[in-house]
């Protein structure tokens, strides 16, 4: 079955929005495994290791072996899609550990609009977004600045760091994809560009709940943080009750909100 050649439009026009400056993030998102089946969704080239090319067009698979392993480079609305994720911007294929394994080459803000609608229902409210936004964003510079993995990739794309679904699930039964980003969640990442945490005093951890109990103040109740920690179903009770993303924030770091910017 042909990998959805008649992708969703809105896949595509979302894919070309570049942002104006993040930091590079490399993500594993799949392997390793012997061989992988990869597709893309505009014409691309796999610029293979061993100095060779192989020009991919879209609705035609490609498996990518050990001997032809490489990085598959996409034109800005392209998207190339690995198991059954639809992945912006390039994807590596590198032999390590005894297997492929995809590492998908993104900047920040591409990576974070894959992340919150992964790690945040859309439909909570948008200072709750913001607020998880800021929050992913932290987590993910301080694993590029500590290199935690080592020297092969920065995160992965599960919960043992950030669960990434890229931008889009293909499904091989119907050979059609559904759109995994969001424009809410989309709308948080943007209005909260370049804003990071204090990463010298919170990481940005976050948990559904996260909390310890709560404490009365006067008429009302409080939640009681788990160390440095954001509880995302308390941050939405927060946002419904008017707090804004920067105190919610600052209630469960104990941090300001920075502006940092890189180069665009």
């Amino acid at each position: 079955m042909k990998p959805g050649p008649a992708l969703l439009l809105g896949v595509l026009l979302l894919a070309s929005a570049a942002p104006l400056s993040a930091f590079p993030l490399r993500v594993l998102v799949e392997g390793p495994k012997s061989t992988l089946k990869i597709a893309v969704s505009a014409p691309a080239q796999l610029r293979q290791d061993n100095g060779g090319t192989v020009d991919l067009l879209p609705g035609q698979w490609f498996t990518v072996r050990r001997e032809n392993s490489g990085v598959v480079q996409l034109p800005p609305e392209g998207l190339v899609l690995v198991g059954d994720r639809w992945y912006p911007e390039s994807v590596q294929f590198r032999w390590l550990r005894g297997g492929l394994l995809a590492v998908n080459f993104v900047d920040s803000e591409t990576y974070l609009r894959g992340v919150v609608p992964r790690e945040m229902p859309s439909s909570y409210g948008d200072h709750a977004l913001m607020a998880q936004a800021v929050a992913a964003r932290t987590y993910a510079l301080t694993s590029w600045v500590r290199r935690k993995h080592g020297p092969h990739y920065d995160l992965v794309d599960t919960v043992v760091d950030q669960v990434y679904g890229g931008f889009a699930r293909y499904n091989p039964r119907t050979g059609k994809s559904t759109l995994l980003t969001h424009p809410r969640t989309d709308r948080a990442v943007a209005a909260t560009r370049d804003q990071f945490l204090d990463y010298s005093k919170a990481q940005g951890f976050y948990r559904a709940e996260g909390i310890a109990g709560w404490v009365r103040y006067g008429e009302y109740s409080l939640p009681v943080p788990k160390g440095r920690m954001l509880s995302q179903k308390v941050s939405q009770m927060m946002a419904q009750a008017g707090w804004n993303y920067h105190d919610i924030l600052a209630y469960w770091y104990k941090s300001h909100v920075y502006q940092i910017a890189f180069p665009g």
